[in-house]
């Protein structure tokens, strides 16, 4: 596989201690509208690497994160005025029908943010003590200066950055 760090192919190999299981976690879609051919393009490429895989004797443990709380979202259920359960079930109904009809293989599962709110608040803190995140106007920001390894794969020059 392509190792984008290093810039060059080289085997694969899990790090779970089976040397079998390979932990794939996937982000999913924002569950506010129907998803477009752009997002399906990302949930193609998370099924063509499950499958390439699988086929080589790996067992995939896939899961695939449904965001089901955001700005976008409040905006919809204040336009529609409908709960956040009705607006987000509805489009986690269709987005499942859309994989369905792709031939998708499906994620083990596909926890929902909401779910765990009282862990996401705990790994904020948890970053903001560190001296990792900062808070500005109620909202949470990663420090990406305290963390000196970020932008590597994308090669980030910082120097040279606005």
């Amino acid at each position: 596989m392509y190792n984008t760090l290093a810039r060059d192919k080289q085997p694969f190999k899990p790090i779970a201690q089976d040397g079998k299981t390979v932990k794939m976690y996937t982000c999913g879609p924002t569950i506010y509208d129907f998803a477009h051919i752009g997002n399906f393009r990302a949930f193609l490429t998370y099924d063509l690497l499950k499958r390439w895989l699988t086929y080589c004797g790996y067992d995939v443990d896939h899961v695939c994160n449904l965001t089901d709380i955001d700005d976008k979202i409040i905006a919809r259920m204040k336009r529609d005025d409908v709960s956040l359960k009705d607006l987000t079930n509805k489009f986690a109904e269709f987005f499942f029908e859309d994989l369905d009809s792709l031939n998708i293989v499906p994620a083990r599962c596909y926890p929902r943010a909401t779910d765990h709110v009282d862990e996401i608040v705990e790994m904020i803190d948890g970053l903001v003590n560190k001296g990792h995140a900062y808070e500005k106007d109620g909202s949470f920001y990663f420090d990406v200066g305290s963390f000196p390894s970020y932008g590597q794969l994308a090669r980030l020059d910082f120097d040279n950055m606005q």
